[in-house]
């Protein structure tokens, strides 16, 4: 994506994803209320337009769902559903055969349009906020940290991404930015929404329930990590690991407790109730259905003797993924990871399951009773950064800068939380393979295990010629799309290519 830097994306009215949705979907005050630069004034107006940012994140019917991608795109997950046409763009990046198309099923344009969105509401307040004012710059730092984490997602799926500062007009035309580029304005978005003062955590509370300091640092740490910036990744990742608002849950599944909102190893969460926001079916539910999504697919017939309930069926964990568990002899995590047919059936001796490929549900994403009152309307949280994500990211700086004493340091408090033996011994290469197999199954099915093969170079090795991944999928990395041939990219939609137009300043990733 090197040769990007003169590329352009031209946009308008039509043309910026975030500006073709209706008019309902930018308006931040009570309707029949002018948007303008009046707006953003007073703490009300402030808060409003802070939550409006934050909003697209609860988008994720469907392809909005931050999770998926990185998990059935890797060795952690096949996409599983009702069958292999369920949620189309989900099915073919598990097969390793997308192709850009123009849907209303391309679930990767809905991902592209919902992070756009966050982008433009964070450049409204950016635009129009007071930074002079207190209130102002709260508004300013909120609005740089969504803006850097939203493009965090966008690049490490599609490579450079056009970096929009300024509130479109019909004749903009914004460069695609390289990689490069684009990770260095997340690294200066981070700065600047620490430099504005973003709130911290005080007492176990995240004020309104929304990022804070260490989220930033959190996020800006790994952002070095993934570009190999590891002494940069040290000095700010120490300063997550040091404050005492934060520590690792004594038991590793009251992480996933759906009770336990912001708690103490959550670092940044997405925020749902039970309450619907709109229509049922529709985007804007305040719900989180990604945990429907995702539950043991028994023809939506109750699971009996259980504390959760059935769903659709998506993000089923692989056989080669409970094998590593067992491997590691990690009985914890994978008793709260994962869960098979077998163990469902010994609570619920008449459950029959459809679609089921692994014989595995995914048991982190999964609607828990009491906590849910439809299938959208599901009061349960996402977590996008977490303690021993930072943990771990500070073992794999440390060992990669020459630090095997801090790096073993870091791991074995993660290994240790799940009820596994220290490691003192391994050094170098080696302790790095430790490291990438415990950032696996710690983190497995949350979103992260196909980026982190991407970066450390082992997609070809780990996608390529496993037999279940074959056998399930058809394809692979090295032969498919995701894969080699765009260099694990994933295709700019097509239905943004279709508005932009045969125009050679800006064509699709390579390969598609």
């Amino acid at each position: 994506m090197n040769s990007m830097k003169n590329k352009y994306i031209f946009i308008s009215l039509m043309f910026l994803p975030l500006l073709s949705c209706n008019e309902d979907d930018l308006t931040l005050t009570p309707e029949g209320k002018e948007l303008d630069i009046t707006f953003y004034k007073t703490e009300e107006q402030i808060q409003q337009a802070i939550y409006a940012a934050y909003d697209p994140f609860q988008h994720i019917i469907w392809g909005g769902n931050p999770f998926m991608w990185g998990s059935i795109a890797s060795d952690d997950a096949v996409a599983g559903g009702a069958d292999n046409t369920d949620q189309k763009t989900y099915q073919m990046a598990d097969r390793y055969t997308v192709t850009p198309i123009e849907d209303k099923e391309d679930d990767l344009y809905q991902f592209w349009q919902s992070r756009f969105k966050i982008i433009y509401r964070s450049n409204l307040i950016l635009n129009f906020a007071d930074k002079n004012t207190v209130v102002g710059k709260k508004g300013i730092a909120h609005a740089y940290f969504l803006k850097a984490y939203a493009y965090f997602e966008l690049v490490r799926m599609f490579g450079g991404m056009p970096l929009i500062d300024k509130i479109p007009t019909s004749s903009d035309k914004f460069p695609r930015a390289t990689v490069e580029e684009t990770w260095a304005a997340i690294e200066n978005y981070c700065k600047s929404a620490l430099d504005a003062g973003i709130a911290k955590r005080k007492n176990g509370i995240d004020p309104d329930g929304l990022a804070t300091e260490a989220s930033v640092q959190a996020l800006l740490g790994k952002v070095y990590v993934y570009q190999k910036k590891y002494s940069q990744a040290i000095d700010i990742l120490e300063k997550v690991a040091a404050n005492p608002e934060y520590e690792l849950e004594l038991n590793y599944a009251d992480v996933f407790a759906a009770g336990n909102k912001h708690g103490k190893e959550s670092i940044f969460e997405i925020n749902f109730t039970s309450t619907d926001g709109g229509t049922i079916w529709d985007q804007y539910v305040n719900g989180n259905a990604s945990y429907t999504l995702c539950g043991p697919r028994t023809g939506e017939v109750p699971i009996t003797n259980a504390q959760f309930a059935w769903g659709w069926g998506m993000n089923q964990p692989t056989k080669k993924l409970a094998k590593a568990f067992d491997d590691m002899g990690d009985v914890v995590r994978k008793n709260n990871s994962i869960i098979s047919n077998d163990s469902i059936l010994k609570l619920s001796p008449s459950t029959s399951f459809q679609n089921s490929l692994s014989g595995y549900w995914d048991l982190k994403h999964v609607r828990r009773n009491g906590y849910y009152t439809s299938a959208t309307q599901v009061a349960q949280n996402i977590i996008l950064l977490r303690l021993s994500d930072v943990y771990l990211l500070l073992a794999e700086a440390y060992n990669r800068s020459g630090n095997d004493a801090k790096a073993r340091e870091y791991l074995n408090k993660v290994r240790n939380r799940a009820g596994l033996p220290s490691n003192n011994t391994d050094s170098g290469d080696a302790l790095f393979e430790k490291i990438k197999k415990e950032r696996q199954l710690e983190l497995c099915l949350e979103g992260d295990r196909y980026f982190d093969l991407l970066r450390w170079g082992d997609a070809e090795k780990e996608l390529t010629g496993d037999a279940e991944n074959l056998a399930l999928n058809g394809n692979s990395f090295s032969t498919g799309l995701p894969g080699k041939n765009s260099n694990g990219l994933f295709p700019i939609p097509q239905a943004e290519m279709n508005k932009i137009g045969n125009d050679p300043n800006f064509p699709q990733n390579d390969g598609y």
